[in-house]
């Protein structure tokens, strides 16, 4: 009978509620010093990611109702104009292809940008960088700007090694 006793001793005051006094309870453990409940660093950290993403979101989405209330544009239909005299003097572009031709440019533009965020925030920076964009445009649409080429920048380390070496 006495092992039966100390067998359900513990669990006894584990289970009982503190007493009313505010002393401590029966574990023995004053509530101030138990350590607080213990968070994943990681869920934490993906929480905290999804929160800036979300605010980033936001902020991008009021630039862009922003920029469409004031109607502004990226492209501007005089532009389009003189790029049709350039390519082909003397013809001239309907309204209504100059407005998809805008469209165009703009969802060019803003999906451009948004990949090479992406690839800013791969890295680990909140800083969109030329790097970031001149990879999108040379690996996904085989475009290389001029004066930001990763081949023009290798050049130009090979020739700065050479120089000094």
């Amino acid at each position: 009978a006495a092992s039966t006793l100390a067998l359900s001793s513990p669990r006894s005051e584990m289970s009982a509620p503190p007493p009313a006094g505010g002393g401590v309870p029966a574990s023995g453990v004053p509530p101030a010093a138990r350590p607080p409940p213990q968070v994943n660093p990681q869920a934490a950290a993906m929480a905290q990611q999804q929160k800036q993403n979300a605010e980033d979101s936001a902020r991008v989405e009021a630039a862009r109702q922003a920029a469409n209330k004031a109607g502004s544009s990226i492209l501007a239909k005089r532009k389009i104009a003189d790029l049709v005299q350039q390519v082909s003097p003397g013809d001239t572009v309907a309204p209504e292809v100059e407005e998809v031709l805008l469209e165009i440019a703009e969802d060019f533009v803003e999906n451009v940008t948004n990949f090479a965020c992406l690839l800013a925030k791969h890295r680990g920076s909140n800083v969109l960088e030329v790097q970031d964009l001149r990879l999108h445009l040379e690996k996904n649409w085989g475009i290389k700007v001029p004066g930001f080429s990763a081949q023009e920048d290798k050049n130009a380390a090979a020739n700065k090694a050479q120089k000094t070496g």
